[in-house]
């Protein structure tokens, strides 16, 4: 039981964020950041921005560095997010795996494996933060985002962003401490997760 509750915390903070992709500059973000406006200003409009987007599909490629291993896994698959709360990352290659958040429930599911993992997200406090840092920003809800992580936000030119999640709780820290979204305007482009077994890098775009 305790090594499929790990299995289900480090497959949540690899949740990615299932909205359409937009331009990203090669290289990572871009390089000034605009002044005008307070970054609280900032990231309160992106959030009212990503919550008018009510569905949407996608697909990915990711890459996590093990530190072992010379070489990054690869893996790639398809996303899926449904307002108010209905989030799904199913992989198909390099073996598959379903990942699936909908209401307080969470499902994990490795076919090949005989993996059929629920539960329930309120029995489980060091898995919340991490779904809720996913969920709650395609929701568009920064109280939520704020109850859970320290929450760090870059507005650059060309409506681009960088939002930067902690875990303000010490136990989730143990598996992932940093979590950071790119994007521009309400459509993230890639998302970069730093935790105890390494990073993983995931790019999106849009499905269709």
């Amino acid at each position: 039981m305790r090594a499929r509750r790990r299995d289900l915390l480090r497959a949540a903070a690899l949740l990615a964020l299932p909205v359409p992709a937009a331009r990203a500059r090669a290289g990572g973000a871009p390089a000034a950041a605009l002044e005008p406006a307070p970054e609280t200003t900032r990231i309160e409009t992106l959030m009212r921005r990503f919550a008018a987007v009510r569905e949407s599909r996608a697909t990915f490629t990711e890459e996590k560095a093990i530190p072992e291993l010379e070489l990054p896994l690869p893996s790639r698959g398809t996303l899926r997010w449904s307002a108010p709360d209905h989030l799904e990352k199913i992989t198909t290659d390099p073996s598959p795996e379903r990942l699936i958040v909908a209401g307080d429930r969470l499902l994990l599911e490795r076919p090949d494996q005989n993996v059929r993992t629920e539960l329930s997200l309120d029995q489980a406090p060091e898995i919340r933060p991490l779904v809720e840092a996913i969920r709650a920003t395609l929701a568009g809800d920064l109280a939520t985002l704020r109850r859970y992580h320290e929450v760090g936000f870059t507005a650059y030119a060309d409506d681009n962003w960088k939002i930067t999640l902690v875990p303000l709780s010490v136990r989730v820290r143990a598996v992932v401490q940093r979590i950071v979204l790119s994007g521009t305007g309400p459509f993230v482009a890639a998302m970069e997760t730093d935790g105890s077994g390494g990073t993983t890098r995931m790019w999106i775009r849009p499905a269709g």
